[in-house]
This record gives C-alpha cells, sequence and structure tokens, in this order.
C-alpha cells in the first residue's frame, strides 16, 4: 500500500486540511478499519470503489462521493486493486464549501452529483488526469479559487475548533465558550451546524488521536500514554478507543495492513513542487 499527503496552497488551506493519495494494488480482500477523526473528506476513484459495511451489509461505495463526520469505526474492503484520491477537509471546512449544516450530513456518503452538480463538476473532472498526483494539485487550483471567494477564517467556531485541537482535546467547552463569547448551548448549536458534531464530541476525537502522537514521542507504554493524553487512566483510555475503533490500543496497531495507521498516525506532507511526472503515486 503506498500513501502521501500533500499540503493545500494559498485560500485552499482555510478549509482543506490536506490531500491524500492511496494506492493499493493488492487483490485481497481485507478488512480495512476507519476511525473518527473529526474531518469529513471527499473521494474520487481513479480504479476500483471500496465496499463499505452497513446494516449488515457489504455496498460499493460512490466513484465520487462527500463522507460526512463519522462517530464510529468505519469498515472497508477492497474489490480489486484500488487508486484514490482524497480531501481532507479542516473541521468546519467543507460547510464553507457546501454552504449546509454539517449534521444533516453526519454518518452519511453521498455522491457528489447529489450535492451540487454544478459546483462539483470541475472536481470529478481531475480523474481525467493519467497521474493522480497531478489531479490533487488540479483539485487544489479548483478549491483555491473557491476558497477565495469565501469569508477570511475568523469566526468563533473556528477558533472554538483551533483550540480543541491545540490542547488535545483537554480545554473544557465552558471555557471555550467564553473565550468566543457564547453561551456553552450557543457553541453547541453553531458547532454542530458547521462540524456536524458536537464540541465534546470532537475534542474526545482529538485526545484519542494525541495518544499516537505520545507513543511516538516516547511514551513507553499505554498506561503511560493514557495519562500524558489526559485520561484518568487506563481502563479510561480503553473505553474511548473501544467506542471510537471497536478495538483495544494493542489490536488497534497490530493490524499492519490497516488503514489507521495512516491516517491516524499521520505522514509527513509533501509540496506540490515535489511531485514529479512519471512517479508511482
Amino acid at each position: 500500500m503506498k500513501y502521501q499527503q500533500f499540503k493545500p496552497t494559498g485560500a485552499a488551506a482555510r478549509i482543506v486540511e490536506s490531500y491524500w493519495l492511496l494506492e493499493d494494488c493488492s487483490p485481497g480482500n481485507t478488512i480495512q478499519r476507519i476511525i473518527p477523526d473529526g474531518r469529513p473528506e471527499i473521494i474520487l476513484n481513479f480504479s476500483n470503489p471500496f465496499e463499505s459495511f452497513s446494516d449488515g451489509v457489504w455496498k460499493p461505495q460512490d466513484e465520487c462521493f462527500f463522507v460526512g463526520q463519522i462517530t464510529a469505526p468505519l469498515l472497508l474492503r477492497p474489490r480489486g486493486p484500488a487508486r484514490m484520491l482524497g480531501i481532507d477537509f479542516r473541521p468546519h471546512g467543507a460547510a464553507r464549501l457546501l454552504g449546509v449544516p454539517m449534521c444533516k450530513l453526519t454518518g452519511a456518503a453521498v455522491a457528489l452529483e447529489d450535492l451540487s452538480r454544478r459546483q462539483f463538476r470541475d472536481l470529478e473532472r481531475v480523474r481525467d488526469f493519467s497521474s493522480p498526483a497531478e489531479a490533487a494539485a488540479a483539485l487544489d487550483a479548483a478549491l483555491r479559487a473557491l476558497a477565495e471567494r469565501g469569508p477570511v477564517d475568523n469566526d468563533p467556531v473556528s477558533y472554538a475548533v483551533g483550540e480543541l485541537e491545540r490542547s488535545g482535546g483537554l480545554i473544557s467547552i465552558r471555557d471555550v465558550a467564553h473565550r468566543v463569547g457564547w453561551s456553552p448551548r450557543q457553541l453547541q448549536r453553531r458547532f454542530n451546524d458547521q462540524v456536524g458534531i458536537s464540541p465534546k464530541l470532537f475534542g474526545r476525537m482529538q485526545r484519542f488521536q494525541t495518544v499516537f502522537a505520545a507513543l511516538q514521542s516516547g511514551a513507553s507504554d499505554w498506561v503511560t500514554a493514557a495519562v500524558r493524553c489526559g485520561y484518568y487512566d487506563q481502563a479510561h483510555l480503553i473505553r474511548d478507543f473501544r467506542e471510537l475503533s471497536g478495538k483495544t490500543p494493542t489490536a488497534l496497531l497490530a493490524q499492519e495492513v490497516d488503514l489507521v495507521r495512516h491516517f491516524v498516525r499521520g505522514r509527513a506532507m509533501s509540496h506540490f513542487s515535489k511531485t514529479g511526472e512519471g512517479r508511482p503515486l
């Protein structure tokens, strides 16, 4: 499995966290697990779309689709060799692009043509490029133009998102609400509209993500990582892991093939200028 991330440029960084490219030529049907991270996505397939498990049935995904916030693990499996390009939005970025309350799309996977055919036809056209890396650069240009027509990133929800991310989910919702001049209830409502989940759940996801960074930066075991990331104890951490990933910490990282190793632990991001023609991705 080959995986690479790219940084957005210019105004696109107001709404996009990163672009990612994934290529998997293995013909197997190993089940992959995606866990919540607080960021909606758009997926563009250049080959066989994955299947997702929902309501006890495996269903093929669309070729180009938007994924709203997920609040539980998402199980996927390949249907053959896969090549895909993803847009990892900032938590509140998709709301600016779509112009609809994100809470209406939480847990949903919607074909792009069902959202706004006019707005997304340029995004779908990038699949005409022979290289997904070239397509990512074209996609960045399209989103940069869209973002330039939108507001500058200085609204209270953007600030709240930043505080929850910077604190690793440890800052209280009441403190965040006080800083932006809203009541906790008003923050809850506005945050849910623009991000798609509550600020409390988003904070839990950020704390959950910091565990992997703690392990990489020197925490020798799960107990040390749990304390460093603000969990009461190891049992508290395990409860969050089971709810958000469906597995214990040890079991989650034991599977080398799991997509979670890319999307949770993260990789260094490249710049588009470093992506030359003829490279595998």
